[in-house]
């Protein structure tokens, strides 16, 4: 039998105080995808007003390679798809608030993250290693999710090289481990952070950072009594 039962963790919330430092962050995340957004849209005006060229070039009788057309309709498609995509994302990122505390495959949330911080310029490539076990976790998938984006925008700024790793790891039936890796540099300005630090806490994870070769492992708790104070 567990030690605490989602329905205790979810008595346990304040939700009053997700409001400062998670209206920050949700304003992060949507600002990098409305960016997205706006690119989007000025590819496809430009290839829009670039058909229009041609049609007035069609109506003066000039000849112009059909396949010019075609690729301009491609990319125009191709496009939208990247549009839906990204609101696909959106949607998912603005239904973590749903539940203040719920029962999570953590896998699919850091997926998630990782597609979002992929919007920022100064990104490099994450590389999550293949973990075939679904492992529940109970937590706060809103504070989760922040964890995860400030830890992954701290080792971007750390690193010159092109690629990170994350794994998952589990030792025993109450610890989900999540582990960084790669080419980092000195982390010491970034991790933790206060906002990481104020997170770790509330969430009951405990870290630790290794140098050489570089390591970041949190431990997550498969299961945790949240008592928040404020963030």
């Amino acid at each position: 039998m567990k030690e605490n039962t989602t329905e205790n963790i979810i008595n346990s919330v304040n939700m009053d105080s997700l409001d400062a430092e998670g209206l920050k962050f949700f304003g992060q995340v949507t600002a990098a995808i409305s960016h997205e957004l706006k690119n989007i849209f000025a590819i496809i005006s430009e290839t829009t007003g670039f058909l229009n060229d041609l049609t007035q070039l069609a109506r003066k009788g000039e000849k112009f390679d059909l396949s010019i057309l075609e690729n301009c309709n491609n990319s125009i498609a191709e496009e939208i798809e990247r549009g839906f995509h990204t609101i696909r994302q959106m949607n998912k990122f603005a239904h973590s608030v749903d539940d203040p505390v719920k029962e999570i495959d953590v896998k699919a949330y850091l997926e998630l993250v990782v597609k979002l911080t992929q919007f920022l310029s100064f990104a490099k490539k994450v590389n999550i290693l293949p973990f075939e076990e679904s492992i529940p976790v109970t937590t706060s998938p809103f504070l989760l999710q922040s964890l995860i984006y400030h830890v992954l925008c701290c080792l971007y700024k750390s690193t010159q090289e092109d690629e990170i790793s994350v794994c998952f790891e589990s030792r025993d039936d109450r610890h989900l481990h999540m582990i960084f890796s790669g080419p980092i540099q000195d982390v010491s300005d970034c991790f933790p952070s206060p906002d990481i630090k104020r997170i770790l806490d509330i969430l009951s994870i405990e870290s630790i950072v290794e140098s050489e070769p570089f390591k970041l492992e949190m431990s997550i708790p498969k299961a945790v009594n949240l008592r928040i104070k404020g963030i």
